[in-house]
């Protein structure tokens, strides 16, 4: 009779050995697993969220007090620079009853009582500087003569 492996029977003793190597183990690694990991997701303590952000807003309502409300730094009040062409204009034309036109003032004038500034405006078609000086917090000015 004959084994399964092909030879004859050797009555109970141990089958011959197989004529293949086994396989290796499997590899793991990168060239094992084609998917990229996921990343690994960071966790916040909530004492450093509290230790980072606390002092964050706590600077950022000062700012907002102090810029705002006390000295005002951050709340100028500054003219309506259309407005105050058409204004500068407007006492040209009626009060000094002069041939004016075109007149540009620079942007970003403050509201200050006795602040001065000039524009610039064609009279007559000859280009002249007119001296604006604020004479109220509210926003009344005095247009002087043009030079």
């Amino acid at each position: 009779m004959t084994n399964p492996y092909g030879g004859p029977d050797n009555n109970g003793a141990a089958p011959p050995t197989p004529r293949w190597a086994p396989a290796p183990p499997p590899q793991w690694g990168p060239a094992a697993t084609p998917a990229a990991r996921p990343a690994r997701q960071r966790r916040f303590s909530p004492k450093l969220v509290v230790a980072v952000a606390g002092p964050v807003v706590a600077v950022v309502a000062l700012v907002a007090v102090l810029g705002l409300a006390w000295p005002g730094f951050l709340n100028q009040k500054v003219f309506d620079t259309a407005a105050l062409q058409q204004g500068v204009l407007t006492v040209l034309r009626d009060d000094y009853q002069l041939d004016a036109n075109n007149v540009a003032c620079p942007t970003g004038q403050s509201v200050e009582v006795e602040h001065r500034f000039s524009c610039s405006a064609q009279v007559a078609g000859v280009p002249k500087t007119i001296s604006v000086t604020v004479k109220s917090s509210d926003g009344r000015f005095e247009v002087g003569r043009p030079q």
